[in-house]
């Protein structure tokens, strides 16, 4: 049986204004012609399939038009919700996208209803799916308990963990493949830079430990960061995202999973990068520099640009934009002063004084007596005064 890992595909994600439902489509398609050359049995999507509850129309449309190829080709999927999807919807077209074998669990269910699901595949063999789609802590801890003993609050949710483990698990069979899917944060556990934690923090983790041993594979979402969980007592990945979602993601390989599994063998576990993606690059060099060097960048990818300089430029940003449209972000970087500066008391100056101390600050010069002017006269309006 070969089976593919794929998670956070975040469609409908506006990044700094930019749309990348282009990028992400070029990625499915790509990911969608390797499922069909290489054979695959059964596809795996653990959650964060949208970037919102509400994703906008075009974003469903792609994202349907990837399972409806799939249904076509007989690859049997499954998908669970991620903290960024909305299980309500998710429940809501998972009735239908059964006609085309997609089957989504949306919220953590024991095994006696739906949280298992059950597949023969067109390689004549059979796999049992155990899902965990994300839960909200607020679901499974209450805020008096968070208020009375946090420390406790924790050990419970991952006692929950353990719990819905526990209840699944007992579905597997000697004479399948048995998988399991969740969203989650598993301790130890390597965040990338563009998760939203608040939704599940570092300290709200389930130990790797609590996973089933006879599991074949599991299948993990919610960090973004392509990584094998070591400690687990079977093969444990994190797909992670197929897109460099920030640039702390710069020049980060995004894969996903093949995995290979016969039941009473061990599974066969191989990353393929994704090569489709548009790269986030990070580019270092003064203006004379970039100049030379502009047609290459415009090519480059997603650019966050740091210039130095050796005094302040206002007008930095837009020089270096005019030349690379595709930058992204653009930070000035101004030598360190050596010596530190006296403490300013701001008590004993004026408004028009601190004022200026501060565009001094900001800029490294005066500033003009029009602009003084306008503070000043600003500042008059403000108080309502004549003065």
């Amino acid at each position: 049986m070969r089976i593919v890992h794929t998670s956070d595909w975040h469609a409908g994600r506006i990044w700094k204004g930019k749309d990348r439902l282009d990028e992400l489509q070029a990625i499915l398609d790509e990911l969608a012609g390797f499922i069909e050359r290489e054979k695959i049995d059964i596809l795996l999507v653990s959650g964060d399939v949208f970037d919102s509850g509400v994703p906008a129309a075009a974003a469903e449309r792609a994202v349907f038009r990837f399972f409806r190829r799939m249904g076509a080709t007989g690859v049997k999927t499954v998908v669970i919700a991620g903290n960024h999807d909305s299980a309500a919807r998710l429940e809501a077209w998972g009735t239908l996208t059964e006609l085309v074998d997609v089957y989504a669990v949306a919220r953590p269910r024991p095994a006696d209803r739906g949280g298992v699901i059950s597949l023969d595949t067109r390689s004549g063999e059979h796999a049992i799916i155990a899902a965990i789609p994300w839960a909200p802590v607020r679901d499974i801890v209450t805020a008096l308990e968070l208020a009375v003993d946090e420390t406790a609050a924790r050990q419970r949710y991952a006692d929950w963990m353990k719990l819905i483990v526990d209840n699944l698990r007992r579905s597997f069979r000697r004479d399948a493949v048995n998988l399991l899917m969740a969203h989650t944060h598993l301790d130890g556990a390597q965040f990338g830079t563009s998760e939203r934690r608040v939704h599940l923090g570092e300290e709200w983790a389930a130990t790797a430990q609590v996973l089933p041993s006879e599991a074949h594979y599991v299948a993990l979402g919610h960090i973004h960061k392509p990584q094998r969980i070591e400690a687990a007592p079977s093969p444990t990945c994190y797909a992670g995202s197929p897109l460099q979602l920030d640039f702390g993601e710069a020049r980060e390989e995004k894969s996903f999973v093949l995995v290979d599994a016969h039941p009473g063998r061990p599974a066969q576990i191989e990353r393929i990068p994704y090569r489709k993606g548009v790269p986030l690059e990070l580019v270092e060099a003064p203006l004379a520099e970039i100049e030379r060097h502009a047609d290459a960048l415009r090519k480059a990818g997603w650019l966050r640009v740091t210039v130095p300089l050796t005094t302040p430029d206002p007008d930095i940003n837009g020089k270096v934009r005019r030349l690379l449209p595709n930058a992204l972000v653009v930070e000035a970087k101004l030598p360190q002063e050596d010596e530190q500066q006296p403490e300013v008391d701001r008590a004993s100056l004026s408004p028009a004084e601190l004022f200026r101390a501060y565009f001094r600050n900001k800029h490294g010069a005066e500033p003009a007596d029009n602009l003084l002017e306008m503070f000043k006269e600003l500042r008059r309006q403000a108080e309502g005064s004549d003065e």
